[in-house]
């Protein structure tokens, strides 16, 4: 009987300790309904169910954002998006609990949709495009003690249009870069940086939409942008022009990628937003960032070249109206 007894008030203190335990030792989801619910404005989240995942994690099943008008006053009611499930694998709580911007996120949205007007425009009438379908993860941390902030993965799948994904590590990271961005970046250093981007039919769909909005067609928006990037490789050193007309290809290709457009950058030393301030050329912007762009496709234009020097004679050289007349007088 005495036994007994024991284990019940042990089974006892076991269950109030686990209801009465500090935030820190909630499991994910109800951190998030202490921590960050109560601050979402009423009606611009749903969700239809949730569960835990750890300490520091959560899932939120068939959501619903709805965000808030852009213009209250003309009375527009932004289209909400439907989210499949919204997975948050880790979060730093304890600095949201402390008012202040997680030092660490791996977030993931799958089954991101919307109707077919987006910004403004009907994607449907322009496009052809229904609804557009995406899924977007981002997985990133900052190291305080080595200032040293890294984005794992940022991810944006446009189902059946394109995919992009980029990583990056910055050095010298302050703290406080979310609050103060231009104080806390004044020493970081890009240390590397990948993007991948592989098209499937977007740029296909949206060149000849972005040209029909400059009152222009596909093929001259392309003319201008090859023209452009032309412009900026003359003169230049071999790695500038291979990056550049590695680009030239891509966009020959747009209506058909042989592959995805892959860019690395390495800069072989500290480089910071102003030493890219300052960088006058393709060819020091290469050098700076370490710039290696790669495709499978090969540029079919022939590269423009610069305008040929025109003979003009100095002005020592150019005799003037009036020394022209006197010479006429004097024959």
């Amino acid at each position: 009987m005495v036994r007994t007894r024991i284990f019940g008030l042990a089974a006892a203190s076991i269950c109030f300790g686990v209801w009465t335990a500090d935030p820190a030792f909630a499991d994910g989801l109800a951190r998030f309904e202490k921590s960050i619910k109560p601050q979402i404005p009423a009606g611009e989240l749903t969700y239809k169910s949730a569960k835990g995942l750890g300490d520091d994690g959560f899932e939120l099943q068939d959501v619903v954002i709805t965000p808030p008008p852009s213009d209250p006053a003309k009375g527009d009611k932004p289209q909400p998006i439907s989210v499949k499930t919204l997975t948050v694998e880790h979060l730093d709580f304890d600095s949201i609990d402390k008012q202040q911007p997680p030092l660490f996120a791996k977030v993931k949205f799958d089954g991101i949709t919307t109707g077919s007007s987006a910004a403004g425009f009907d994607l449907k009438q322009m496009a052809g495009i229904d609804n557009v379908s995406a899924d977007f993860g981002i997985d990133y941390a900052l190291d305080v003690d080595k200032k040293t902030f890294t984005l794992k993965r940022f991810e944006l799948n446009l189902n059946g249009l394109g995919k992009l994904e980029t990583s990056v590590v910055v050095d010298g990271v302050n703290a406080d870069v979310a609050s103060k961005p231009d104080e806390a970046m004044n020493n970081a250093s890009l240390k590397t940086a990948n993007i991948t981007y592989d098209d499937h039919s977007l740029l296909a769909k949206a060149i000849p939409v972005a040209a029909a909005l400059q009152g222009s067609d596909a093929k001259a928006l392309v003319a201008m942008a090859i023209a452009l990037l032309d412009t900026a490789r003359v003169g230049q050193g071999e790695a500038a022009q291979k990056a550049i007309d590695t680009l030239v290809a891509y966009v020959e290709d747009y209506q058909k990628p042989k592959g995805p457009l892959k860019i690395a950058l390495n800069p072989p030393d500290k480089v910071s937003g102003t030493d890219l301030g300052n960088a006058k050329s393709a060819d020091e912007i290469v050098k700076l960032l370490g710039i290696d762009v790669t495709y499978a496709g090969t540029r079919s234009s022939t590269p423009a070249e610069p305008p040929a020097a025109t003979d003009v004679p100095s002005k020592e050289e150019s005799p003037t109206k009036d020394e022209g007349a006197l010479d006429k007088k004097k024959d």
